[in-house]
This record gives C-alpha cells, structure tokens and sequence, in this order.
C-alpha cells in the first residue's frame, strides 16, 4: 500500500475534532484524466520512500509528485514532507526521486537528495505556503527543467478561465483504491479568486462549484482550479497526486504555476486547491529553485548536424560563472545540451551541441549559472542545422600597427564545393567589421581601427555560410 502524506493524517485527526469545518485534506492520480504520452512532462517526478523503495520497488514506495525546475532542484509540497502531528521535516536520506513515466520500468532512474527545504510559514493547520525544495545530490543535465513562474507573471497567469494542466500517479477512483503505474494528465480550469476562500460559487460547462469561505482557503497564496470532460464528468487531482505540477502553457513554454496541495474529496463539488507560486518566488529564489536573474544573451547558430551558442556579452551587473544551453527537438520535445565557461579574453562564451539532424528544427534557450542559482532561461531560438560548411580555424596572427596576417585551417564544404573562405573581424564593441578573403590558407587585413576584435573563419557553399571560433584579436593605438 501507498505510504498516506503527512497533510493527510494531519487532517484525519483535525476532520475528527471538527467534523464540521471544510477542512482541507491531502490530494497526494487524476481522476477522469487521460493517459500520458512518452516523452512528455520529462520534467515530473514521483518522491520514492527510500525503504520501501528497497524492499517493494517504486510503485509502492511513491508517495507523492514533484517537478525538476533546475537541475538540481524539485520543487514539491511542504505537506509531502513535513510530519504532521511534530512538524519534523523529513531526511534527505529518507527520499529518492525517480525520473519516468511508469514506476513499474526497470529503467526508472532514482535519484538520492542532499538537502530539504521547506517554507518557513508553511502552516499544518491551514495548508498555506504548501511548498518545498528538494536538492539533488547529482545535477540531471539531460532533462527539460519546467521553470516556475515568478511573481511579475501574476498578471497574465494567475487568470479566472485559464487553462492548465495537472499530471501525477496518484488515484483514478475517488475512493483511492486504484492506483496507475504511468502518471496521467488532466486539463483543468483556473477558478476566481472569489472561489477561492471568498464564498462566491463558480459555474463551469453547467456545473456549479462550490466556493471555500474565509478561512478555509487563503486566495492570497492558493489557487483553486478544476475540469470537466465532454461528457460531464469532474476532473481532478486526488491521493497520491501531491507536490505535483499544476502546469501553465505548452511545449517551450510551459511554467510551474502551482502545485497539489489540498481539497475536500475527489472530483466532488469542491475545486482543487494549489499552492500559488506566483506568491512564492521569495522562497524559490532562496532556494536556488527559481532564477534570480535575467537571462544571457544567447546567440545560436545552426551548423552542419549542430548548433553553435554564442554568449557575446556580459551584463555588468550579472556574476555569471558559467552557462548551459539546451536544444529542443521541436517534433519530438527530446532535449541536448552543451555548457560554457566564461573567456578570459572576454569574448564570453560558447559551446556546441552535436548530433542534431539537419533539415529538423530544434528550440534553442539558455542559463547561466550564479553564485545562486540558476538565471530564468533565455528567450527560445527556433534554428534548424543543415549542411553548410564547417568553416576553418585561425591558427595564427601576426599583428604590425593596423594590419593583421593571419593563416587558418581548411574549410570543408561538408558535400557542396566551398565557393568562398573569408576571415571576418567584428569589433567587441561594436561597430562596422573588417575581413579578407583567403588564399591558400592567409589572409590579410589593412587599416584596422585600434580596438578589440572578435576574429573567425568564414566559409561558404551552396547552402549558406559558416563562421569558425572566435578569437580575441587586440590592435594597439
């Protein structure tokens, strides 16, 4: 059997001495939902007891969901690890997270926690603030984070009417008895605030919901949200779904928006209740589970069978020590990445993802990583990589006053004859970009302006041009 949350009990005892309060209790699969995909919510995972996972395996041994928003972190309910009746929180040692789609595949890949973090107004008694980090003890580099939404997106996420998404592996019967071993999706609605602890019944598709009073929900750090299927039917998390992802936007653009909290029965005429996380940003940040600050400026060029990511500048205000870019398949949503260090020459950064099929397009975005955390991902880059040449190196310069010679490497036409190879210099800065064309192996540039340059191979063919790495290239006054 399914180890019961902690909100649960906690809730068991409180129903039992006030039998008449709406009193929350645990949601920890989703009641008429639909099956998942493979390969999609990479991002979601079940939190494994780590006992029972040695001696019954992960189907029994979940007890409730989480998401992967960074690398190293999932966010989940506070509930799902905090005890009830002492408020002790839960050992890393006593979790395992396991990444999959069906916790009965012998593939499932578990993965151990370092440290737990829960908010330090979570309240027992009330459900607010229902959330924690859990940090994983090796950093899961090959699977698309789902970023949480920050507190300056409340304006256009947290709307009555919008749609969302909620995935787990927790009960399709609300009499919590049937448990499915692949986690199922349902598609919900965002409810009024004024349903949400303000008393105001909401009605969707013909049916009416009832509202949580004063008291019983706080809209302030809650969301309420619920669905209904073509035929009517109620759909909605239940036991076994908690910390899980309440998901807003699709594909590239899905965000964290909320996370299973609690609720009175399952598909009843009570709506769901999340945890806000527009209104736990403070805490995510702290926390290394949500970035703090603005994206890189990420360049991505397509190449022959992979892309290049550039980062040409650095904020002066931003302490990034590295970066990570991923590259999504768009057709398919299986996702590569490659990592950069910053230059010490100061042209920034870059790195290449390789082995991507060319003629297919893939979504570029990229991080950088901070003293921390984790920045929010950069703006998506849809490029598609093709045959076009793998332009040569420079391999030396000899600079005298204004005037730079420079031999480089072979370009090759990767199948189509190269019709012109160029070394092309752009100032750091900046500014109108001086280049030459190259004669068995050397070119030369003339009346360079004193500054910085950022040098590289050009080549081209029939199918467009491609440009080599960069190098610093400094001329004096």
């Amino acid at each position: 059997m399914r180890r019961l949350s902690a909100l649960a009990l906690a809730l068991l005892f409180a129903m039992l001495a006030v039998p008449a309060q709406a009193t929350p209790s645990a949601r920890p699969a989703i009641i008429n939902g639909a099956p998942s995909s493979p390969g999609t919510h990479p991002f979601l995972v079940a939190l494994l007891d780590s006992q029972r996972y040695a001696s019954q395996g992960a189907f029994q041994a979940q007890f409730c969901g989480g998401s992967l928003t960074t690398a190293t972190t999932i966010v989940t309910a506070a509930h799902c690890v905090v005890e009830p009746k002492s408020g002790a929180h839960t050992q890393p040692a006593s979790v395992l997270i396991g990444f999959g789609r069906s916790l009965k595949d012998p593939s499932l890949r578990v993965v151990s926690v370092s440290a737990i973090a829960v908010h330090p107004a979570y309240s027992i008694a009330s459900g607010d603030n229902d959330v924690a980090v859990l940090t994983l003890t090796a950093p899961q580099t090959d699977i698309t984070p789902l970023t949480p939404v920050s507190a300056a997106d409340a304006p256009s996420v947290d709307l009555t009417g919008n749609r969302v998404q909620v995935v787990g592996w927790g009960t399709i019967s609300s009499f919590g008895k049937s448990f499915p071993d692949s986690f199922r999706v349902g598609d919900l609605v965002l409810l009024p605030a004024g349903t949400c602890g303000q008393g105001q019944n909401y009605i969707l598709n013909g049916i009416t919901f009832l509202a949580y009073n004063t008291g019983e929900a706080n809209p302030a750090t809650m969301l309420c949200a619920v669905g209904t299927s073509s035929n009517g039917a109620i759909i909605d998390s239940c036991s076994g779904d908690s910390g899980g992802p309440l998901i807003f936007g699709e594909g590239v653009n899905a965000k964290l928006v909320g996370i299973v909290s609690w609720g009175l029965n399952c598909a009843g005429r009570h709506p769901g209740v999340y945890t806000r996380i527009t209104a736990m940003s403070d805490f995510l940040i702290s926390t290394g589970a949500l970035a703090s600050t603005a994206p890189p400026v990420a360049q991505a060029s397509a190449l022959n069978e992979r892309v290049r990511i550039h980062f040409p500048s650095i904020p002066a205000n931003a302490s990034f020590t590295s970066f990570t870019a991923t590259a999504i398949q768009v057709a398919t949503g299986q996702a590569t990445q490659c990592s950069a260090a910053l230059n010490a020459d100061g042209l920034g950064a870059s790195c290449e993802i390789p082995g991507l099929s060319n003629g297919t397009q893939y979504s570029v975005s990229a991080t950088a990583t901070t003293a921390t955390g984790v920045t929010q991902a950069s703006i998506p880059t849809v490029v598609t990589p093709a045959a076009l040449p793998d332009a040569g190196q420079i391999d030396t310069v000899t600079i005298t006053r204004h005037r730079i010679a420079v031999t480089v490497t072979r370009s090759e036409g990767n199948g189509a004859r190269v019709t012109a190879v160029r070394v092309a210099c752009l100032p750091v800065v900046g500014g109108a970009g001086f280049s030459a064309k190259v004669v068995n192996g050397k070119a030369v540039i003339k009346n360079m302006p004193t500054a910085d340059y950022a040098c590289a191979v050009t080549a081209r063919n029939s199918l467009g041009t491609g440009r080599g790495l960069e190098q610093l290239v400094t001329i004096s006054a």
